[in-house]
């Protein structure tokens, strides 16, 4: 849309000229002096004739005889005066009639504005009628320039009035001279209380004083000399009944000689509520209430920027729940939340007002502790803190569980003097509390970095050896202890480095854990012991299966059973050469998902197996939920066989209890002939171990079934 803005020359500029005679001769000896090309002329032969036309048309002049019959020139003249349509249009009168004074007297009273005697003298007449053009001309330029102002006053009013800001005009005195709709509505206010009024009844900026005595006083601009205030401003508005809002508003001076200002505004409460509830959202953590990660790295900043000043100590503490994997995991996501909101509380209670406790993710907290005179003040936090989460918690349904917390503590300026240094310092402070036992605090050491470089290192080694597959698998055999037969190998991943040589598996496994490089590990291990069971398909008896133990990263990839199907599809293995050990602790994550890949892994008719029996969270209600085939007795329970009762009370146990279940027993880390024979008498079936032999390159194992005939003959 555009503002009306069309100009003269686009008005039709053509005139009309009005004749009226009652002779047709003078009529056209009118319209022979007049220039028809530049003008319209219109012929009447009577007054009735003349007043219709005029009714009708637009006319300019009118050139008139005086003496018609019926109606005279006077009677016309008279008429057309009377009349809103016709009483501007200039009359000359035409007449026959000697110049008298009497004459003269009428025809102005009439409503002529001049006369021409007949003859008719064609100079004169084209001079007269020139000038009343010309006059009419001029008029009908100021009719039109004034509806064009109109128009666009209409206009420009109709935009602001349609604007959804605010839209204030006032004058160099700070009188409100316009108010749009928007800003009637934003100060609930009517135009007649805006009106007149000064601007400052409802502008209430800060430091805007006492502005009786002069109304510009604590305005951001000069409404007398014209200038503008520095941009887009905010300030309080107030409203007709005195409640007060935010704005957001910018002043421009008024175009023009007049001096003024413009204020536009718009109300940003909304705005900056919504925006703060976004900047809380991405510096707050949503389950415990507490700030997050974004928010304890702002926090620390600050507190950092604050100790340089002052030179003060700042310490960070690195809390991790000891252990809270196995609580999520056996008792379900829900309460392991209720237990972070509470030890979110708990450590929130011994710290000051001052300190900030954020959640930076899982069941990992942090703690600034700031204007410390020691860094060593910090170590009496972090017992507080121990004690307090040593004392149980109590959730819902009176669910009482008792957790600690290892602790690792970093003090500026001592370990770092950067965010990024001291959390790497914090970190490894904790990891270290954890090496050393958990439910402890452990202050960081530069000794300490040389170990947390050591497994970065390692990391980085183990990221190629699995991009390259350049491990080994050893095999330790299972026997039969009735017949001394090989009936299994124990598949044992092993890794040597050329730089850091042969690396413990207690080492590398945690490490593969940590990073999620156990999936593509263990798809290598599937691959590479189901080559190798093929390989030796003529030198090992057929009973005998190959047993690969099952991480709980793996059992939980959803593409797992998808992977040993297709290692014993591509190897041809028969499915009952094959043996899953599992622990205790991945079958109770989740029953249903756990009943669900162990009845896969059945219908493909692979063994499966419990590793370590009775050293996680044991629950006997599994045993017969589950589709297994045999339970390992941990070693643990076999190194005092011999000569501990209850060690022995506890393989009997298991193996009575595996038996009445249909489940073989099989014996881990059998060292002595004494524990053969005392497993024998207690009805064991299967033993491994070093008394048998270690675990062995692939390249050994051809001759194994050999030595224990030879074994089994003597």
């Amino acid at each position: 849309m555009t503002p009306p803005n069309r100009k003269f020359s686009d008005i039709e500029s053509r005139q009309t000229i009005l004749l009226v005679d009652d002779r047709e001769d003078n009529l056209a000896s009118l319209e022979a002096i007049l220039d028809k090309d530049k003008l319209t002329l219109l012929k009447a032969r009577s007054g009735e004739e003349a007043l219709q036309i005029l009714l009708d048309q637009d006319v300019s002049l009118v050139l008139l005889d005086v003496q018609m019959p019926v109606m005279n020139g006077y009677e016309v003249a008279r008429l057309m005066r009377g009349n809103r349509k016709t009483r501007d249009i200039p009359i000359i009168f035409i007449t026959a009639v000697a110049r008298d004074e009497a004459a003269a007297i009428r025809g102005y009273q009439s409503g002529a504005i001049d006369y021409i005697t007949k003859p008719v003298n064609t100079v004169v007449l084209e001079s007269k009628v020139a000038l009343f053009l010309e006059l009419d001309m001029s008029k009908r330029q100021l009719q039109h320039a004034f509806i064009r102002l109109e128009h666009t006053k209409a206009y420009y009013e109709s935009m602001l009035n349609a604007a959804g800001e605010g839209v204030i005009g006032m004058d160099a005195q700070c009188l409100v001279k316009f108010i749009n709709p928007a800003a009637l509505s934003l100060l609930a206010s009517s135009a007649e209380d805006m009106l007149e009024h000064e601007f400052l009844h409802f502008f209430k900026p800060a430091d805007a004083g006492d502005s009786a005595q002069n109304p510009e006083q604590g305005l951001p601009f000069s409404p007398s000399s014209g200038t503008e205030g520095s941009g887009v401003e905010e300030s309080f508005f107030e409203r007709h009944d005195g409640s007060r809002f935010l704005a957001s508003y910018c002043c421009s001076p008024l175009a023009g000689k007049v001096s003024g200002i413009v204020v536009v505004f718009q109300d940003v409460t909304a705005r900056r509520a919504m925006e703060e509830e976004l900047r809380m959202q991405t510096v707050t953590d949503h389950l415990t209430g507490l700030t997050n990660r974004n928010g304890f790295k702002v926090a620390l900043q600050s507190e950092l920027e604050r100790a340089r000043r002052a030179n003060n100590h700042v310490a960070l503490m690195f809390i991790d729940l000891d252990h809270f994997k196995r609580i999520n995991d056996n008792l379900g996501h829900a309460v392991g939340d209720q237990l972070l909101r509470s030890v979110a509380v708990r450590l929130k209670e011994q710290i000051r007002s001052s300190d900030v406790v954020s959640r930076i993710g899982g069941d990992e907290f942090t703690i600034v502790l700031s204007d410390l005179a020691e860094p060593e003040d910090a170590a009496m936090v972090a017992r507080k803190i121990l004690n307090a989460l040593r004392q149980p918690i109590t959730l819902k349904d009176d669910m009482r569980i008792i957790v600690s917390a290892s602790i690792g503590i970093a003090s500026f300026p001592d370990c770092g003097n950067d965010i990024d240094t001291l959390m790497r310092a914090a970190d490894m402070a904790m990891y270290q509390a954890k090496r050393d036992g958990r439910n402890i605090y452990s202050f960081y050491m530069a000794e300490m970095n040389a170990h947390d470089q050591s497994a970065l290192i390692i990391e980085q080694s183990l990221r190629l050896a699995v991009e390259y597959e350049n491990f080994d698998l050893h095999y330790q055999p299972q026997i039969e202890l009735a017949t001394g037969r090989l009936v299994g190998l124990e598949a044992l991943l092993r890794w040597t480095n050329g730089d850091l040589g042969n690396v413990e598996p207690s080492i590398f496994v945690p490490i593969l854990e940590d990073t999620g490089l156990m999936i593509r590990t263990g798809q290598w291990v599937f691959k590479r012991g189901c080559q190798q069971r093929m390989q030796w398909k003529d030198v090992l008896p057929d009973q005998c299966s190959i047993a690969l133990n099952l991480s709980q990263r793996q059992f939980s990839d959803k593409n797992l059973l998808h992977e040993i199907r297709r290692a014993l599809e591509e190897n041809k293995l028969p499915p009952w050469q094959l043996e899953l050990e599992l622990t205790e602790s991945m079958l109770m994550v989740d029953t249903s998902f756990t009943q669900s890949v162990l009845h896969g892994l059945k219908e493909m008719g692979i063994r499966l197996s419990i590793d370590d029996f009775g050293t996680g969270y044991s629950s006997l209600a599994y045993l017969k939920q589950f589709p297994l085939d045999s339970l390992k007795i941990d070693k643990q329970f076999i190194h005092n066989l011999t000569t501990s009762n209850k060690d022995a009370a506890i393989a009997t146990s298991v193996i009575q209890l595996a038996h009445n279940l249909g489940l073989q027993v099989v014996a881990e880390g059998v060292e002595t002939a004494e524990q053969v024979e005392l497993l024998k008498h207690l009805g064991c079936d299967i033993a491994q171990g070093y008394y048998f032999s270690r675990p062995m390159p692939a390249n050994k194992i051809p001759a194994f079934p050999h030595v224990c005939a030879l074994h089994a003959a003597s």
